[in-house]
């Protein structure tokens, strides 16, 4: 379960890659993922789990007509600063995110 390649939790995340996220590998409620995407009018609210001190981006990509997509995601926010010691949750608002059509697909990026 101590191995640097294990996920005893079940996280989806190696304990080696949530320590260097920042996460607490031994706390099954220290995750760094989106929990919610939620279009509030034209826009879209991103929504996610993470820890600090760090910084995020949050990335998208418009999918193809097929639902398809790339790995070509583009940076949509600035840096995103987390300045809390530990778990929290913090959101982006992807203003006109709900405008494109078919589809469009996020991911949260840990810069170092």
């Amino acid at each position: 379960q101590a191995a640097p390649d294990a996920d005893p939790l079940g996280k989806g995340m190696s304990n080696t890659n949530q320590f260097l996220a920042g996460l607490n590998p031994t706390n099954a409620a220290s995750v760094f993922r989106i929990t919610s995407i939620v279009p509030i009018g034209a826009n879209v609210v991103v929504m996610w789990k993470t820890t600090g001190p760090r910084t995020n981006v949050v990335q998208a990509i418009n999918g193809g007509l097929s639902g398809s997509f790339s790995n070509s995601f583009q940076d949509i926010s600035g840096q995103i600063i987390i300045n809390v010691v530990g778990d929290t949750t913090t959101n982006f608002t992807d203003v006109g995110g709900a405008t494109n059509v078919p589809a469009r697909y996020y991911r949260v990026r840990l810069r170092p």
